[in-house]
């Protein structure tokens, strides 16, 4: 293996700890993405298996990193936006703020923490 694969799959690592299907690396034009499957989270106190992406850099400042879902849980969510990426639809609550200047697992924790809070800080 490549140094490059190698430090790729271990920042995938924990993230796949948290997954029972893919997780990989994608890119699809500017964005950086990883798609994750049946990503187990709570929201709102109830347990989901859910497809998920994790935008690495979105081009909004306010917003530089996102999580999208194959469907909104938790009701107590902005669900504003959808999105389509890699071939599927998306969706994505208003959560701000994540910064893409940490470890991937990070990125992806904080925002599981305001899906499991209901959006509330």
């Amino acid at each position: 293996m490549s140094a490059v694969t190698d430090e790729l799959d271990a920042r995938l690592r924990p993230i796949a700890e948290l997954c029972e299907g893919e997780v990989s690396f994608r890119k699809e034009g500017w964005r950086e993405l990883i798609l994750m499957k049946a990503l187990r989270l709570v929201a709102s106190g109830a347990q989901h298996k859910i497809d998920a992406i994790l935008c690495l850099n979105h081009d909004n400042p306010t917003y530089p990193t996102k999580l999208y879902l194959a469907q909104p849980v938790g009701s107590d969510l902005n669900w504003n936006e959808t999105v389509y990426l890699l071939d599927r639809s998306w969706h994505t609550f208003s959560w701000s703020n994540v910064s893409p200047d940490q470890p991937w697992f990070d990125i992806l924790a904080a925002h599981l923490r305001a899906i499991d809070r209901g959006g509330k800080p």
